[in-house]
C-alpha cells in the first residue's frame, strides 16, 4: 500500500502522530514499522482470507492482557477499537497496530527450559479460555493442501502416493491426541526477551484449539527445513528434553503426545510449504525444491520408524 496513505489512515484512527513508515516483510500479510513522537510501532495488515484468524488473534491477546500474561500489546483507536479496516482491491483488510517490543529473540537452545516453562504457563492459562471460540483446523490445512499443490506441479505419481500415505498416517495419529489451545507458530522469532526476564509472545494468527503438543514440537525442532541429515532426530530429542524439563514443571504431556513430537515436525513441512506457495504462487517454487522436500519427508519418516523400533 502507498505509505502516505497508510500514515493518514493511522493518524486519523489512532491518537498518534506517525511521521514515517516502512515495509518490514510481506507474505501471508504485510508488516510495517512505523515511527512518530519518538516511539516505534508495528502495523500488521492481514490478507482478506485471514480475517477470521486476525480477529481470533485479537481476542486471544485481549484475554492474555486481562490475565497479565506477557504478550505483545494491541493499541486502541480513538474509538477504542482494536483494529481498523483498510480498503484494497481484494476487499476490506484488517489492520492492527502494536507497540514495538524492545529486546532480542532468545536463544532457543540455551533458554529452552525457561521458554518451556512460560509456554506451559500459556497453555495452562488458556485452558480457561472458551474453547468454542478457538478455530479448529482441518486435515485440508495441515496435510491435503500440500498434496494438492504437488499434484498441480505434476509431481511424480509414485512420490504423490508416498506423500499421501505418510500424510494419512500422520493425520490418523494426530486425530487421537487430546485437544487444547495451541499457538500454532511458536518459535524464537515470535518472542522477544525483555529486561524483566520474560518472553513477550506475539503472532497468534495460527492459534487453534487443536494440539498443545504442536507448540512443544515446534520449539523442539532442531532440523534444517531444506537440508536433511539423520543427526537432526537426536538433536531434536535433546532439545525436547531441555524444553520439557521446564514445561513439565507446570503441566505434563501424555505419552502419546510426546510420541507425536516428531510427527508434528513432518506436519509442519506439509503445512508451511502449502502456505508459502498459496501466497506466492506456483511459480515461486521449482521441481527441484519439490523433489528436495519429498526426499526430506521420506527420510524423516524412515528415521522416525527406525528410532521408534
Amino acid at each position: 500500500m502507498n505509505h502516505d496513505h497508510l500514515i493518514r489512515e493511522i493518524n486519523q484512527s489512532y491518537p498518534l502522530r506517525i511521521e514515517q513508515i516502512r515495509l518490514h516483510r510481506e507474505m501471508i500479510g504485510s508488516v510495517y514499522f512505523a515511527e512518530g513522537g519518538g516511539k516505534r510501532y508495528v502495523l500488521k495488515i492481514y490478507r482478506s482470507f485471514k480475517t477470521a484468524d486476525a480477529m481470533q488473534s485479537l481476542r486471544i491477546l485481549d484475554y492474555l492482557q486481562a490475565h497479565s500474561f506477557p504478550a505483545v500489546t494491541v493499541l486502541r483507536t480513538v474509538r477504542q477499537k482494536n483494529h481498523i479496516l483498510l480498503e484494497a482491491q481484494e476487499g476490506w483488510l484488517t489492520a492492527v497496530l502494536y507497540d514495538y517490543v524492545e529486546g532480542d529473540n532468545p536463544d532457543g537452545f540455551a533458554e529452552a527450559e525457561l521458554i518451556g516453562y512460560q509456554t506451559a504457563e500459556l497453555h495452562k492459562l488458556m485452558q480457561n479460555y472458551p474453547g468454542e471460540q478457538l478455530i479448529k483446523r482441518t486435515k485440508k490445512e495441515y496435510i491435503d493442501d500440500y498434496l494438492s499443490i504437488m499434484s498441480e506441479l505434476d509431481c511424480d505419481s509414485n512420490s504423490m502416493a508416498a506423500l499421501e500415505q505418510y500424510g494419512n498416517q500422520l493425520w490418523d495419529r494426530m486425530s487421537k491426541l487430546p485437544h487444547g489451545f495451541c499457538h500454532g507458530d511458536l518459535h524464537t522469532g515470535n518472542m522477544i526477551s525483555n529486561r524483566h526476564g520474560q518472553y513477550i509472545f506475539m503472532d497468534f494468527d495460527d492459534a487453534s484449539g487443536d494440539y498443545p503438543g504442536m507448540d512443544v514440537a515446534y520449539m523442539s525442532d532442531a532440523t534444517h527445513f531444506n537440508r536433511y541429515h539423520d543427526s537432526m532426530y537426536d538433536a531434536t530429542q535433546r532439545l525436547f528434553e531441555r524444553f520439557y524439563n521446564g514445561y513439565s514443571k507446570v503441566r505434563a504431556l501424555s505419552d502419546i503426545e510426546i510420541y507425536a513430537i516428531f510427527d508434528f515436525i513432518a506436519v509442519r513441512h506439509y503445512q508451511i510449504i502449502s502456505r508459502i506457495i498459496r501466497c506466492q504462487g506456483l511459480q515461486s517454487v521449482t521441481k527441484e525444491f519439490c523433489d528436495e522436500q519429498y526426499e526430506w519427508l521420506m527420510r524423516w519418516q524412515e528415521i522416525c520408524m527406525k528410532k521408534r523400533h
